[in-house]
């Protein structure tokens, strides 16, 4: 059972247990945990580097931690084995802790958790760890790809496949870089200054977006998000920039019917009820009952009305509600994807993402974005999109989409894609006038993100054809 108070190390502990033992989601763990602790903000913040470091790095912590240890690092006590990973993230790649401190706050730690033997094994393993330079100094700068950038053979392969190495490795750096946190201010209950004049009320720090009118990149200093009085009353929602775009380019009206068909937790539908001024019907559908609640709490924290919730499958929308057929303005297809353009903030992924995974969900995506194009009326906008950068799930699904459904076709959004992206890439622009557009972290800063518009071309074009 966790303890409800200890030190920072014995709470990323825990937490790692429930990770890597019980297979917990770290987003989940991370939120209940901290909740419940009465560490000091600055303890906070060194279990949750410390607790996302190691799972983040734990491809290239357990090659060094297996090349010092007798037997597999898999076959030790689970408590070892999590005490191992804890202190090799201190002595490799933590810059504020001192080997020493790292092997001796270990090793103590093992006492409270292991026997006498373990703790000696911890003792040997991370001090013959500490003789080597820390990773940055070392040979590790120059090592395998994979170990380096800490993805698997098969992710580091696929990265390689799909860019090239040099640009493979921009990429993987930028998922090893420091994530941010990003409000969307509530523009049906505030603006975005109101909002960060609320924020540093509640000592909250703020940055300017990287390219979203709405956005604001916030430093928490060890405040928990449900905690701030500005969530709570509804003035924000955490979402990331990319996927901020995508309802932009939905570009809904006042008035228009839309339709979400993968909708949970519900984050663009808020944000299309917003544009609209709360004056669009949207229908946002998922297949799991209990995520729909997500939906419904967000809406009634954010004061948002015209969010209508149903359960449905995706992958076969007009068979259980033919009355959807053809009968959208706009319909948004966020469809389930590999995840890979979420590596920073979700480091789960490296561990748990598979090629054999990825090829699995292509049919399921092209099953959806059939049946959502089904829901989109003539001359009405399609918009899909992923927060993943492999190919296979973006450009080429699209293109493979348009070759099967005739009656759409791409349609242009470079004018509303931001200024600031204009301003960073031609190509972005280029990508954004044929339809179509890929985010990637190292050149724009947000989580890797595919975003592709069609529209469905109304009678009077297919006469002309």
């Amino acid at each position: 059972m966790r303890k409800k108070c200890g030190s920072a190390r014995q709470i990323c502990l825990d937490m790692l247990m429930d990770v890597f033992e019980k297979q917990a989601y770290s987003n989940v763990v991370m939120q209940s945990a901290m909740s419940a602790t009465g560490l000091s903000t600055e303890d906070k913040a060194f279990a949750s580097a410390m607790f996302y470091g190691t799972i983040t790095r734990l491809y290239s912590i357990d090659y060094y931690l297996n090349k010092k240890l007798d037997k597999d690092l898999e076959k030790l006590d689970p408590a070892v084995r999590t005490l191992l990973r804890m202190g090799a993230w201190q002595i490799l790649y933590s810059h504020s802790v001192p080997t020493f401190a790292a092997v001796d706050q270990t090793v103590n730690l093992a006492k409270q958790y292991t026997n006498e033997g373990a703790s000696k094994l911890i003792n040997a393993v991370l001090r013959a760890l500490s003789k080597e330079e820390r990773s940055e100094n070392s040979d590790k700068a120059t090592t395998r790809f994979d170990i380096h950038y800490s993805l698997n053979r098969e992710l580091a392969g696929c990265l390689i496949k799909w860019y090239g190495k040099e640009r493979a490795a921009s990429i993987a750096s930028a998922f090893l870089s420091t994530p941010n946190v990003t409000a969307r201010h509530n523009r049906l209950r505030c603006t975005r200054d109101e909002l960060i004049q609320e924020f540093h009320k509640e000592g909250v720090t703020t940055e300017d977006s990287l390219f979203m009118d709405e956005a604001i990149r916030i430093s928490l200093c060890g405040h928990s998000i449900p905690d701030l009085p500005s969530y709570r009353n509804g003035l924000f929602m955490i979402q990331d920039e990319a996927a901020m775009l995508v309802s932009h380019i939905l570009a809904p009206s006042k008035g228009a019917r839309i339709l979400d068909v993968c909708a949970a937790p519900g984050g663009k539908s808020c944000h299309i009820a917003e544009i609209t001024g709360d004056q669009a019907h949207i229908i946002a559908l998922d297949i799991h009952e209990s995520r729909l609640v997500q939906i419904e709490e967000n809406q009634k924290r954010l004061g948002i009305i015209g969010i209508d919730t149903a359960v449905a499958d995706a992958s076969s929308i007009t068979t259980e509600h033919k009355e959807y057929i053809q009968a959208f303005d706009g319909v948004l297809a966020d469809v389930p994807c590999s995840g890979l353009g979420l590596l920073l903030r979700k480091p789960d992924i490296r561990q748990k993402m598979t090629y054999a995974r990825m090829q699995e969900l292509i049919p399921i995506q092209a099953a959806i974005l059939r049946e959502a194009a089904e829901c989109v009326r003539p001359g009405g906008r399609l918009v899909y999109s992923t927060c993943t950068i492999n190919p296979e799930e973006n450009a080429y699904q699209a293109e493979r989409f348009l070759s099967e459904n005739k009656d759409f076709r791409y349609q242009s959004f470079g004018d509303i894609l931001p200024e600031r992206l204009k301003e960073e890439s031609l190509c972005l622009m280029e990508q954004a006038q044929k339809g179509q557009l890929q985010l990637l972290p190292d050149r724009v800063g947000c989580d890797g993100f595919f975003i592709a518009c069609f529209r469905r071309i109304n009678d009077g074009e297919k006469s002309s054809l």
